[in-house]
């Protein structure tokens, strides 16, 4: 029988904590502990099995992005970031800091489960799944240098008006490069961009 494991659900909305822990014990290998703040946490963390933390980034106390701070060094937890409220920047500084993934609530199932699959095994052998690194780098490697470039100015911060500024074109040219940019990742958001440019190792910490 396959071993279960451990999902830690850390959020300040009891409804959000007892529906997201109904939906992944259904799933049938994944047991699950909720806690109300990232205090009660850090509190017990040094006592808990090694799992994946989902981590809302808007707490009550500390906040998502203070308690990833204790987490990231350590290499018996593993973080997916969620938000109801969050921003690219937010993102991209959750990546850096070691989350496997930023998911806006509401999050859908799947996305929400290949991420605790890849949460899982990052925890088992250290690194993403071969798999997972060889289709994001195929889908870097189809960016042309005009649209890699993009994406790094974006993960960088820079917005588009600032991006056409210093191109000497027009906010519209690179918005619609944006668009392309996309179109050859096959992705549906920029936020699904940066999580592709992270698996493949194109986010620097």
């Amino acid at each position: 029988m396959k071993a279960r494991r451990t999902v830690y659900i850390v959020d300040d909305e009891a409804v959000i904590r007892a529906s997201t822990g109904s939906l992944l014990q259904a799933r049938g290998d994944l047991d699950t502990r909720e806690f109300s703040s990232g205090h009660a946490l850090l509190r017990e963390i040094d006592g808990l099995t090694p799992g994946c933390v989902i981590l809302d980034l808007q707490l009550v106390g500390e906040s998502g992005a203070e308690v990833m701070e204790v987490l990231a060094p350590r290499s018996d937890f593993r973080t997916i970031v969620v938000t109801g409220a969050g921003d690219i920047a937010a993102a991209v500084g959750a990546f850096r800091a070691g989350a496997v993934d930023f998911l806006y609530k509401p999050y859908e199932i799947k996305p929400l489960m290949d991420a605790i699959d890849r949460a899982l095994y990052l925890l088992d052998h250290g690194e993403e799944p071969p798999q997972a690194v060889e289709q994001a780098r195929m889908a870097m490697a189809r960016l042309t240098n005009e649209e890699a470039d993009l994406l790094q100015r974006l993960i960088g911060g820079y917005t588009n008006q600032q991006i056409a500024r210093d191109a000497g074109a027009d906010e519209r040219s690179v918005q619609m490069l944006r668009a392309r940019l996309l179109a050859s990742l096959e992705v549906p958001s920029l936020l699904a961009a940066i999580r592709t440019a992270m698996i493949a190792g194109q986010v620097a910490g």
